[in-house]
């Protein structure tokens, strides 16, 4: 179990950008890892009202749910690592598992038995060093839906926004922040 403050910049990307990013950058879907993100919610999409957004990722068979909630300049994250028996037990019958982050919920006054598996998404992940820092490419898919993303994580919001900035300058791309997450976007594809 952990806590952390995630702070990131990202921009979407069309197909053909992507592929001249990753060209840019040296690097090939080839080098990319899967994980698929599930999206919890009630009915009532209370989290998401809340500001909070919930998820167990599955990546290399290792499972992780993590509450994330918005501070001023980032993400606060708490994160626990799950086996795959509880993660079939939340998602079949419902049993939210034990530790943080229910601690967490319940202490907001959640009633974590209406949880459940609202929607999902798969990413092919490249992660690959740019100007000192991290960068993620990532292909997702959703809902019949599929979307390209960059995204630089530093030490503060600005550094992560400069590194982007420099990237598309590099490569003749527009700059334009993406300000809505893999798991809004996921959500808003169910009603579109």
């Amino acid at each position: 179990m952990s806590s952390n403050i995630e702070i990131e910049a990202k921009i979407l990307l069309k197909e053909e950008a992507f592929l001249k990013l990753l060209k840019f950058l040296n690097t090939n879907e080839t080098k990319g890892v899967k994980q698929v993100n599930y999206y919890i919610d009630n009915s009532e999409q209370s989290l998401r009202k809340f500001g909070f957004g919930l998820r167990i990722r599955e990546r290399n068979d290792v499972y992780t749910l993590t509450l994330k909630s918005p501070i001023t300049d980032g993400t606060l994250e708490k994160d626990q690592t799950i086996s795959k028996i509880i993660y079939f037990k939340f998602k079949n019958d419902l049993i939210f598992p034990e530790g943080i982050v229910k601690d967490t919920l319940l202490m907001f006054g959640f009633n974590v038995s209406t949880f459940h598996i609202i929607t999902s998404l798969e990413t092919i992940r490249i992660n690959t060093e740019y100007e000192g820092g991290q960068l993620s490419l990532d292909f997702n898919s959703y809902n019949g839906q599929k979307d390209y993303e960059v995204e630089s994580e530093q030490s503060s919001i600005k550094a992560a926004e400069q590194t982007l900035k420099k990237l598309c300058e590099a490569v003749g791309l527009p700059f334009e922040l993406n300000k809505i997450s893999k798991h809004a976007r996921a959500l808003k594809s169910l009603i579109s």
